[in-house]
C-alpha cells in the first residue's frame, strides 16, 4: 500500500492518470525526461542516474555517439526488474524494468519544446510494438523542470497514447498541482 500511487484516474480501459512515484508503477517500461548532452542533474533523471547506474552509462553513452535524437526516444532495456532491485528477498517478476530516455530538450539549460514531445510520441507511436513495451509509465513530459504547462502538454500525450493497446500511465506534475478541471476524459480526450 506504501508504494501504491497517492492517486490514480482512468481515462480509458487502458490510460490512467497517477499522482505518486513513477519508478514504483510496476510498468515495464519507466520514461524518463532528457537532454541531449549526457547529463541527469535533476528530477526523475537524478534519481535514475544513482538509482540505475547502468541506466546512466548507457545514456552517456548514446549522447556520445549522438544515437539518442529528439524524435527518436531510445529504449535501454534491462534484465533485472525495479521490484528486485528495491526488494531484500528475491521477487518473481516476467521482466525487467526498461527505461525509455525521450529527449524533450537539447541542453539541460533550456526548457522543453512542446514540438520535441509531439515527434518524440508520434515515433513512439509507430514503434513502441516492435520495441516490445508491455506497459508503459510516462511522467507530464516536460512539465517539472522543462517549464511546460500540463494544460497544453496533457491533452497532446493523452491524444496518442490513448490509442496503444497497451497498459499507459501519465504520473502527472508534482512541481505544480493540477487542478481537477485538467484532469477530466472531456478535457484530456476531447470527449
Amino acid at each position: 500500500m506504501f508504494f501504491q500511487p497517492e492517486r490514480q484516474l482512468a481515462l480509458t480501459d487502458s490510460l490512467f492518470l497517477a499522482q505518486g512515484d513513477m519508478y514504483f508503477s510496476h510498468m515495464q517500461t519507466l520514461t524518463i525526461s532528457v537532454n541531449m548532452v549526457g547529463v541527469m542533474g535533476k528530477g526523475l533523471a537524478a534519481r535514475a542516474k544513482y538509482q540505475f547506474p547502468d541506466v546512466y552509462v548507457s545514456y552517456q553513452d548514446l549522447c556520445k555517439r549522438k544515437t539518442l535524437q529528439i524524435g527518436r526516444p531510445a529504449l535501454v532495456k534491462r534484465e533485472s526488474s525495479l521490484a528486485d532491485q528495491l526488494s531484500e528477498v528475491p521477487v518473481e517478476t516476467d521482466y525487467g524494468t526498461w527505461f525509455l530516455l525521450f529527449a524533450t530538450k537539447r541542453h539541460w539549460k533550456e526548457d522543453s519544446k512542446i514540438e520535441y514531445i509531439v515527434s518524440g510520441l508520434d515515433w513512439l507511436k509507430q514503434n513502441y510494438k516492435s520495441l516490445g513495451i508491455t506497459s508503459l509509465a510516462l511522467p507530464a513530459l516536460g512539465c517539472g523542470l522543462g517549464n511546460l504547462d500540463w494544460k497544453a502538454v496533457g491533452p497532446l500525450m493523452c491524444s496518442v497514447v490513448k490509442d496503444f493497446d497497451i497498459k499507459v500511465c501519465i504520473y502527472l506534475p508534482t512541481e505544480k498541482p493540477v487542478e481537477a478541471k485538467y484532469l477530466t476524459p472531456e478535457y484530456l480526450l476531447g470527449r
